[in-house]
Order: C-alpha cells, then structure tokens, then sequence
C-alpha cells in the first residue's frame, strides 16, 4: 500500500511537518509512506497544461492508495495548500482521487479551531472525488506533544491518530505496494 503525505504548511520544521512525520511512526511498516514536498511551488489554478510541481503531485496520487494531509488551524486553508487541492480537483486535473481515502489531520492549540480547517478541507477533498477519513481530528500544538522520538507524547492524541490511519489503510481500500518509506 502507498500512502502521498502533503504538509500543509511551507516551514519544514513546523508542528504541521511534525505531525505529519509523527503519523509516518505510526503507520505499519507495510506502508510505503512518501512525504510530498512540492506545495511552495504550486501556482494559483490557471489556463494551460498542470504545472510540473502539480503534474508530479497528480502522478504521485495516480500511483497511490491513498493520502494524508496535516494542516495548520486557520479560518482559510493556507493559500498554497488551496492551489493544490484545485488543481487536483480541476477537471485538468483528472480523477486522481476518486473513491480513494485522504486522512485529515490538523495541529492547532485548540481543537475547535482545527475543525475550520477540516470543513473546508472536506469540501475541496469531496469536490475532488476523495473519501475523507478522520476529519475530526484536531492535535493541539504545544512542543510537549512530540516526545523525543518524534511521535505524539500524548496516547490519546496517539489513538486518535492511528485511528485516521487505519481507515485510509483498511482494506476496502487497500492496493498494491511496496514495503519501503520515503520522503519526495
């Protein structure tokens, strides 16, 4: 199974690269898990062929299961983030997410404020054909939630957490892959 990461967030290093580097230690090591690092070069939707940053992700996604995005808690999805999801759900774009499981998880210090972000989200991921998993999932930011090794310190937050990534990797939804992780 193939899972496509996409960090929310443009700071390498934020609690949305941690959290989603935290579910990477979560996943079963069946899973070949690719962090997508191409959102800071994703232009707003326009005329033409896909952007070559766009054009790798939608290959990516063609060749996935699956897909897990973090995001930073916001009243609008940051602009990039935003960018990509229309050009996946553009008609251009193709039906690379179609009938496939996303997870959403977002890192916000209180919950209620991730769910802003997780509504919008749901509606950009369903414009694109995707069955969202785990939408209401919301961690809270402070550094005490990562231990040392990276995953998250707090074992409910840990559960909730596995539990997202049991839905995207349930075998309903379950194809091929290989048994490596990576980050793109």
């Amino acid at each position: 199974m193939r899972i496509i990461g996409i960090a929310g967030s443009l700071r390498t290093g934020s609690y949305v690269w941690r959290l989603l580097e935290a579910a990477a230690r979560e996943l079963p090591a069946t899973v070949d898990f690719e962090i997508w690092r191409g959102l800071d070069q994703v232009p707003p939707v326009g005329d033409g062929e896909l952007p070559g940053p766009v054009a790798d992700l939608w290959h990516r996604l063609s060749a996935a299961d699956g897909a897990l995005i973090t995001a930073p808690a916001h009243s609008t999805l940051p602009p990039q983030l935003g960018h990509t999801l229309d050009w996946i759900a553009s008609a251009r774009g193709g039906a690379v997410l179609v009938g496939k499981p996303v997870g959403v998880v977002t890192a916000c210090p209180r919950a209620h404020e991730g769910m802003w972000t997780q509504i919008q989200l749901r509606r950009a991921l369903g414009a694109a054909g995707a069955v969202v998993c785990g939408a209401e999932l919301a961690v809270s930011t402070p550094p005490e939630r990562f231990d040392a090794a990276g995953r998250l310190a707090d074992l409910g937050d840990r559960d909730r957490l596995r539990k997202v990534l049991d839905e995207i990797c349930a075998p309903s939804f379950a194809g091929a892959g290989s048994l490596r992780r990576s980050a793109v």
